[in-house]
């Protein structure tokens, strides 16, 4: 048997080299403390009320660690604030020959840095018992191998953003063309009216020549009219569009950043080449501003001159109908009725121009949303195929007695809740249907549907009728559909372990079988940070022994663990690099020892302190016996 059929297998994931080098406590209940720190395995013992939890939490809330779960991580965060008070915490990152700084208070939201910041990982006791029993807990332990950051969850919101802008524009020419198509609705009647008087009309112009003149120049005059209408609309819809925009560049300067002055006369302005930026571009914004007022002077001139002709030509139009109705008695209001319907007629061919032009924009712009769309799947598809692909060599590594599987979009819990919000008060027993369509159908799929009005699809989905598939879809149309499309139903993960001859989902575990799963796949962080608080709790000795020690023997030696524990086995068995002892007065905890396990003071310290202490050196030599053996 070799070595490698026991330990553990390194996986290929690079992470950061950093390691933590030294942390310092000013005020609190560890003002003061300052500790060092080493490559390899770190161990804080001490008795129970020392601070070996504090330590662990202040270090978590400088770095900017995150808890696993919502709840954790505000426990964490109280934690630490209640340790710290009004103090600071500072601690030394070395990154190769670099040292990076870290310093934070109570009152910064972020921590201070010159540098990259090596975020470790970090558990605290319950967060091994509990984090496998939450989804997102077991997602963000998993994530943890993928080397996900920042950069990619900037880059998703980016292509959310613009799915979600894109969703807006499209509801709002949506609406636009529903209303052009209603208006355009009205042509038929209006035709089929003209015809009608077209009759009475003719009748006019066989009454006397003087009539026949005085309505031919009267058709000129309502012509004419009709025109000016057509005009009068293209310019108000340009002068409503550019009014529109103009807000939208006004509060673009009004929310500007102030450039204040650098207060440092003795250092020169670092951010003097930005503040120029934003000055050029603040007065750049405010000459567009100018060239938009004057566009919008422009054409509210125009407007004023158009309307004024159509009054003109409408008090022409008047004495004309006056003069018409004193030769036959009638012959006015007749005509003042075909000039009405014709202004109308010409208003609404006008806008059929107008309503194939944001047809064909409607066209473009759902185009390119589905472009949007389908670069949002593929990067949402590959970030599954790396969590897979974790996932698996997680497996590979720990199996056969622990397996981890990742299902594509499986926690649409609160993907249902959202649909649940939409639908609330619409009498379809919201909960319950929304929780079918999150289930049965993607959002996207979701937003197409709302889009051609499919409820025959959503019908054959979800196994709801075809009323209640309709009725559902025209409520969801008047939701945030860019919200709904883009929401993000993550992937579920799930830790098994091997018992007897089946699988056991962790949530049936208990709560050592819990631990005796998450520990072994936080140690497969071997390049990175790890920090854990009392890892033995719920396990037994023979545990730590045969899978906690090899683990932490398998690691690479360059990489660093810091564990606060009561447990002899871990510091003696795992060959500490480095022990700290903290004592407390019962007012303010500090380090009364720190040093490499070879040290008396430490052997010591161990053996008088800690559980079991004395019997664990003496399994030492037997330990490493077997374990060279092997």
């Amino acid at each position: 048997m070799t070595l490698d059929m026991i330990l553990p297998k390194k996986p290929d994931l690079k992470m950061s080299p950093m390691l933590i080098e030294r942390i310092q406590v000013e005020e609190g209940f560890l003002d003061g403390l300052d500790i060092g720190f080493t490559r390899g395995l770190n161990v804080i013992i001490g008795e129970r009320g020392t601070g070996k939890t504090s330590l662990i939490e202040l270090i978590r809330f400088c770095l900017m660690a995150e808890g696993y779960t919502p709840e954790s991580a505000k426990r964490s965060r109280d934690h630490a604030l209640s340790i710290l008070g009004s103090g600071q915490v500072t601690v030394t990152l070395l990154d190769g020959d670099r040292k990076v700084l870290v310093t934070r208070t109570a009152a910064d939201e972020k921590a201070r840095t010159f540098g990259k910041i090596a975020t470790p990982i970090v558990l605290s006791q319950t967060e091994i018992e509990n984090v496998g029993l939450q989804a997102d807990g077991r997602l963000r332990l998993l994530d943890s191998f993928t080397g996900f950051g920042q950069n990619e969850n900037e880059s998703e919101s980016g292509k959310v953003s613009k799915v979600c802008s894109l969703t807006a524009e499209v509801e709002t020419l949506r609406r636009e063309i529903d209303e052009l198509l209603r208006q355009l609705g009205e042509l038929p009647d209006i035709n089929h009216r003209i015809d009608e008087l077209s009759p009475k009309e003719q009748e006019l112009a066989k009454v006397s020549a003087d009539a026949k003149e005085k309505k031919s120049q009267l058709d000129r005059i309502s012509a004419d009219i009709a025109e000016t209408a057509v005009s009068l609309g293209a310019i108000e819809r340009f002068h409503q569009s550019v009014s529109t925009w103009k807000l939208a560049v006004t509060r673009l300067l009004t929310d500007s950043p102030s450039i204040e002055l650098w207060s440092d006369s003795l250092v020169p302005d670092p951010l003097a080449q930005s503040r120029e930026r934003i000055r050029r571009a603040k007065e750049h914004l405010s000459n567009a501003n100018e060239e938009i007022q004057q566009a919008m002077t422009g054409s509210k001139l125009i407007l004023e001159s158009i309307i004024g002709k159509k009054l003109q030509l409408e008090d022409q139009a008047r004495q004309s109908r006056k003069e018409i109705d004193t030769l036959q008695a009638g012959a006015g209001g007749i005509i003042r009725q075909g000039q009405q319907l014709r202004e109308r007629k010409a208003q609404l061919e006008s806008l059929q121009n107008v309503l194939s032009e944001r047809q064909a924009s409607l066209k473009k712009l759902m185009a390119e949303r589905s472009a949007a769309l389908d670069q949002l799947d593929t990067a949402r598809q590959q970030r599954f195929n790396v969590r897979n692909k974790a996932a698996n060599e997680l497996s590979e590594t720990l199996g056969p007695r622990i397996r981890v599987r990742v299902t594509r979009a499986g926690q649409f819990e609160s993907f249902a809740a959202a649909i649940a919000d939409t639908l609330r008060g619409s009498g379809l027993r919201y909960n319950e249907l929304a929780s079918l369509l999150a289930e049965k159908v993607s959002p996207r799929e979701l937003l197409e549907s709302v889009d051609t009005n499919d409820f025959e699809f959503i019908s054959e989905v979800t196994g709801i009728t075809k009323d209640r598939s309709a009725r559902a879809l025209a409520q969801l149309r008047e939701a945030d559909l860019g919200s709904l499309a883009t929401a993000s139903v993550e992937d579920l993960v799930s830790f098994q372990l091997l018992d007897g001859a089946d699988y056991k989902d962790i949530s049936k575990l208990s709560t050592g079988q819990r631990c005796t799963v998450v520990l072994p796949l936080v140690l497969r962080h071997t390049e990175r940070i790890l920090i854990v608080d009392q890892p033995e709790d719920h396990i037994d000795n023979a545990f730590i022994a045969d899978t906690l020690i090899l683990s932490l023997l398998a690691r690479d030696p360059d990489s660093q663990i810091i564990f606060s524990t009561h447990n002899a086995n871990i510091p003696v068995l795992g060959n500490a690099q480095r022990v700290v002892q903290l004592a407390s007065d019962g007012k303010r905890g500090y380090p009364i020892l720190q040093s490499s396990l070879d040290s008396s003071l430490v052997v010591n310290a161990i053996s008088t302190v800690m559980e079991g202490g004395a019997e664990a050196f003496k399994r030492r030599s037997v330990f490493y016996r077997n374990y060279s053996a092997i």
